[in-house]
């Protein structure tokens, strides 16, 4: 169905039903049909909302309006018309920098933000040429059918889903191609970002070669602190096309932790555990959920890593490849407003390569931080208890 917003009439496609709805935006290139995969596993106690952006799929195009600013207030024209009272954002790529300026105005109803390969608030600047390829890119069957190839995806996808992405591609509007390359991917909304205060869940391709994982360890991360990142192995940028299923299970589970209210830990001694469980388990995603994006850390070899995502994914993958057994015990806490200082008992179990077992214990001492979304995170870590 059409929904007449800011004088353009926006498309809508809706399925399930339930007090919390799933709000969708697609990608530069893409409809609502992108989702489709995607919501058909989905359980239907959640309301799906996919929305055509004007000028894509079967919304109008007007001649004017393709700014992120105007995507978002289409969106949230949509949301109110349909008087959705608990919602969480999901936006892919272009639909993913849009949600995050949607997100960061606080609208109420907001409950969290799932952003699938997105598009950073950083402006990208692309040269003149380049510009130009990318407009051009959806401007015949064959130049769509390369980008898909050589661009978009890792996986192959299905003659059907090929055909649809071709059929989006090359039916939007002149000025909706023209747009994002030309004014939307160069706008910077990284200072609104920071305002982000609801749960937030970043799905990254392992093989993205538009939004690349280390892109956005960089240029997202460090500006939404708490936001988790998840990397999903072999895909590429077109996850809600390549890989429907392990998307869809990753929007059932954060969605399922919006409704119990367990997005974040609540407490220090939550963090710790989760901090433990995930460690002791080598699993490196959990793991970094724990830490502020901004978090300063002293590795064991007393390399000390601070706000840099990237390098502390790679340290404590490294560190964690031994799987060696961690146990932590809150000796003390020492709070100060948003700020928790930690006197920490540790205890860490390592297995050589002769098969015996070495244990160590220490003290460490650690600065949680309670991001906006009131969670708490490690800010500050070292092992060797001197900060």
């Amino acid at each position: 169905m059409k929904i007449t917003v800011n004088n353009t009439g926006i498309n809508v496609q809706q399925h399930g039903r339930g007090e919390l709805a799933l709000v969708f935006l697609h990608y530069y290139g893409g409809s609502s049909r992108t989702w489709q995969n995607v919501i058909s596993q989905l359980p239907d106690h959640y309301r799906a909302v996919a929305i055509d952006h004007r000028g894509w799929g079967l919304s109008d195009a007007p001649e004017s309006g393709y700014r992120i600013a105007d995507l978002a207030s289409d969106a949230e024209g949509v949301i109110a018309a349909l008087k959705l009272k608990r919602y969480i954002l999901i936006g892919h790529s272009m639909g993913g920098k849009v949600a995050q300026l949607m997100a960061s105005r606080r609208p109420q109803g907001l409950e969290g933000l799932m952003l699938i390969a997105p598009s950073p608030p950083s402006p990208m600047m692309l040269s003149k040429e380049d510009r130009d390829r990318l407009t051009s890119a959806y401007s015949s069957r064959e130049s769509v059918e390369f980008v898909i190839d050589n661009v978009l995806t890792s996986r192959p996808l299905s003659p059907a889903l090929r055909e649809q992405v071709i059929e989006d591609s090359l039916s939007a509007g002149t000025e909706a191609k023209a747009a994002w390359p030309d004014i939307a991917m160069r706008e910077d909304i990284t200072s609104e970002v920071a305002f982000i205060n609801v749960p937030v869940r970043v799905i990254s391709g392992e093989l993205d070669r538009v939004d690349m994982p280390e892109t956005l360890q960089r240029e997202l991360l460090p500006r939404i602190p708490h936001a988790a990142m998840v990397i999903v192995h072999g895909t590429g940028h077109l996850s809600p096309l390549e890989s429907p299923q392990e998307i869809a299970g990753h929007i059932s589970t954060f969605a399922a932790s919006v409704e119990k209210s367990d997005t974040v830990h609540r407490s220090p001694a939550e963090t710790i555990a989760a901090f433990d469980e995930a460690f002791n388990a080598g699993k490196i995603d959990a793991l970094m959920s724990v830490f502020s994006n901004r978090a300063t850390m002293r590795m064991p070899s007393n390399v000390v890593i601070e706000s840099d995502p990237v390098a502390l994914r790679m340290a404590l993958t490294t560190l964690i490849a031994s799987r060696p057994i961690i146990r932590n015990q809150i000796h003390t806490l020492i709070p100060s407003g948003d700020l928790i200082l930690a006197i920490i008992k540790w205890s860490l179990t390592t297995t050589l390569e002769d098969g015996t077992q070495k244990d160590d214990c220490g003290i460490a001492t650690q600065v949680m931080e309670q991001g906006a979304d009131k969670g708490w995170r490690i800010r500050i870590s070292n092992p060797a208890g001197i900060i």
